[in-house]
């Protein structure tokens, strides 16, 4: 497992982190105080840098600032991926679509409720209202993206840390610290074939433009 989870898991955190840079600097996002607010979030538990900073990259491109704020969101994605057994990733789309509307709508809660999580009844605590009385806002669209996200960081934020605790979560620090070491390997690679790549497209036109006479001639044979 070691060797494979090295370079396999490498590679893709490797190319997270670029396509995650790539975005923040489309954005125009301070990259530097992102990464860290990515870092903060993930830092002792089971989630990897690489998937917070990409994620981190979508809540930038729904008007999310840097700073307090990411972190939060990010430390309440990591919470409730430890209480759901779920990857970073996929509750991090879940959320990036409340950010993305603006407000926490019935098709997430039950997203959620699919996961094993009551978000109506954490937000109730939080909030200090009924269940009923949360369930109802929601309809009306009153709960925003920095409601939800504050609520969940809360809730299940800390609890994050103690997912190594369980056999899956220390297996998956185990893969985390493993792919850390590939990506340190694989970083390299990544930022030294893009020339490479873009030269060899360039290469690779000019090849095609030199190739029409003869395929236009083919294209005469084969009709």
């Amino acid at each position: 497992m070691s060797f494979g989870q090295i370079k396999s898991g490498g590679w893709n955190r490797a190319l997270n982190i670029q396509q995650a840079e790539y975005m923040l600097e489309g954005l125009h996002l301070d990259v530097e105080q992102v990464k860290n607010d990515a870092l903060a979030a993930v830092k002792g538990t089971a989630f990897g840098f690489d998937e917070a900073a990409k994620a981190a990259a979508n809540f930038g491109a729904s008007g999310i600032k840097a700073g307090k704020e990411m972190e939060g969101a990010l430390r309440g994605v990591a919470g409730v991926a430890a209480m759901t057994s779920s990857d970073f990733s996929s509750i991090a789309d879940i959320f990036s679509t409340v950010a993305s509307n603006g407000k926490l709508m019935t098709m997430q809660l039950r997203q959620f409720s699919s996961r094993g999580l009551n978000v109506s009844a954490e937000l109730a605590k939080v909030m200090h209202k009924t269940e009923a009385q949360i369930n109802d806002m929601v309809s009306k669209g009153q709960i925003s993206f920095k409601q939800f996200a504050e609520a969940m960081d809360e809730a299940f934020g800390e609890h994050a840390k103690d997912a190594n605790k369980t056999f899956s979560g220390s297996l998956s620090n185990v893969k985390a610290a493993l792919s850390r070491i590939g990506a340190d390997f694989a970083e390299p690679i990544v930022d030294d074939m893009v020339p490479v790549f873009n030269s060899l497209m360039n290469s690779i036109d000019k090849i095609h433009e030199d190739l029409k006479p003869l395929i236009k001639q083919f294209s005469d044979w084969n009709r």
